[in-house]
C-alpha cells in the first residue's frame, strides 16, 4: 500500500525561496510507485494551503495565486494523523498523512515550531525533532553543548540587542582583535552576519544582525577552509563524505551559498584521508550527542595546523540535486531519490520503534 507523503514548502522564514526550490526538487524526487504525494504550501504569512497545481509554480513563486489552493489546518488528533481541507465554508475533508517532509529552512521551519506542530498532531516526519531542531538554531547553545564533546568552537559573545554590552565588546576586540562576524543567534543561510575588519562597522552590523533576531552574538573570524559533513539515521547513522568551500570573497554569505559567483565546493574535500576521518568522527559524535535524526549537515572550520573548530549543525540543509547535502550523501553510495525514500522510511522507522535497518543505495 502506498504512504500518503505530505512535502511542505514555503514558510514563514526570510529562506521562503530557498524552500521553494529545495522543495520543486524533493517533490519531483519522490517515488511514486510507493508513494502518493500531497502539497502543502505556508505563505510568508503563516496561512497553510493544500496546493493541487502544477511544480514549477512553486519553483518560479506563483503557487499561491493559484486557484488550486485550499485551507488547510491540522487535526489534533493523533488518531486521525492528517490535516483538515476546507473545501467551503460547510464541507471539510479529512487528509491523512503517513509521512511528512517539511523542507522548510531557517525560523519557523527548522527550529522546532513546525515539528511541534506535527507531534502534536500525530505526524511521522522528516529530520530532528523539537528538541534537536530548536538547538541547532541557537548558535550559542549548540556550541556550548558541542564544546563539552571536547571539540572546539571559537571565541564569542552573546548579548541582548536591547542591551548592547559596549564595554564587554570592546575587551573582547582588545583580546580577539579584528576580523570578527556578527551574526543573529537564531537564523540560517547566513542571513543578517556581517563580518567586521574595523570598529567603525560593529554598530551598524549588530543593528542588521537584530532586524533578524533579539539576540546577537560576535564570533572571531577563524582563519581556516569551511568543511562540512553529511549524516543520516537515527540510532545507527551513515556518515557521507566530506566538502570544502574555496573563497574568493570574505565569507560564505546567503548569495554566495546560493549563486556561487565566486566561491567554488570541492567534493571531496582537499584533505588527507586522515583528516577526512578526524572530520566525520567529530560530525558523528555531535550528531549522536545532540540527537539528531533522520539527516544534518555538520560544518566545521579546518585551520592549516589541523585543527578543527565547530560551526553548526544544519538539520534542513539545501536540498536542490546540486546542494551540499545530497552530495555529499552520494559519497555514502545515495543517489539523490534513493536518499529522498531513505529519509521517508527513517522518518516512519523513529516514530513508529522498528528497528531501524540499512536501506538500499542506488
Amino acid at each position: 500500500m502506498k504512504k500518503q507523503i505530505a512535502v511542505f514548502f514555503g514558510g514563514e522564514s526570510p529562506e521562503y525561496e530557498v524552500s521553494l526550490q529545495s522543495a520543486t526538487a524533493v517533490i519531483r524526487a519522490v517515488d511514486t510507485t510507493k508513494n502518493d504525494v500531497i502539497l502543502i504550501g505556508i505563505t510568508k504569512k503563516g496561512k497553510w494551503y493544500l496546493y493541487e497545481g502544477p511544480v514549477e509554480a512553486i519553483s518560479n513563486n506563483k503557487w499561491e495565486q493559484h486557484s488550486s489552493c485550499t485551507i488547510v489546518s491540522p487535526i489534533m488528533d493523533k488518531s486521525e494523523s492528517g490535516v483538515y481541507v476546507h473545501r467551503c465554508a460547510i464541507s471539510i475533508e479529512t487528509c491523512k498523512i503517513d509521512v511528512a517532509i517539511p523542507v522548510l529552512h531557517g525560523q519557523n521551519g527548522e527550529d522546532g515550531t513546525i515539528q511541534g506542530v506535527l507531534d502534536l498532531a500525530g505526524i511521522n516526519y522528516v529530520g530532528c525533532g523539537v528538541f534537536t531542531s530548536a538547538l541547532c538554531s541557537d548558535k550559542v547553545q549548540v556550541q556550548k553543548l558541542v564544546q563539552n564533546l571536547g571539540i572546539q568552537i571559537a571565541p564569542s559573545i552573546h548579548f541582548d540587542c536591547e542591551q548592547i554590552p559596549h564595554i564587554r565588546i570592546q575587551d573582547f576586540i582588545a583580546q580577539h582583535d579584528f576580523p570578527v562576524f556578527v551574526k543573529p543567534i537564531r537564523a540560517g543561510s547566513s542571513i543578517g552576519i556581517s563580518m567586521v575588519c574595523h570598529k567603525d562597522a560593529l554598530i551598524p552590523a549588530i543593528k542588521h544582525a537584530a532586524q533578524f533576531d533579539t539576540e546577537v552574538t560576535i564570533e572571531k573570524a577563524i582563519q581556516g577552509s569551511e568543511v562540512g559533513c553529511g549524516i543520516i539515521g537515527n540510532s545507527k547513522p551513515i556518515v557521507g563524505g566530506v566538502d570544502e568551500i574555496e573563497l574568493n570573497s570574505d565569507f560564505f554569505n546567503f548569495t554566495e551559498k546560493y549563486e556561487l559567483l565566486s566561491a567554488q565546493i570541492h567534493m571531496p574535500a582537499r584533505i588527507p584521508l586522515k583528516t577526512k576521518r578526524y572530520i566525520q568522527k567529530a560530525a558523528r559524535a555531535i550528531y549522536m550527542a545532540i540527537h539528531c535524526e533522520g539527516l544534518s549537515r555538520i560544518d566545521f572550520f579546518l585551520q592549516e595546523d589541523g585543527q578543527l573548530i565547530f560551526n553548526e549543525v544544519n538539520t534542513m540543509p539545501g536540498f536542490t540535486e546540486h546542494s551540499r547535502f545530497p552530495t555529499l550523501m552520494k559519497e555514502a553510495g545515495y543517489c539523490y531519490e534513493t536518499l529522498i525514500q531513505t529519509l521517508i522510511e527513517l522518518a516512519a522507522e523513529k516514530r513508529n520503534g522498528v528497528i531501524e535497518h540499512e536501506a538500499t543505495k542506488g
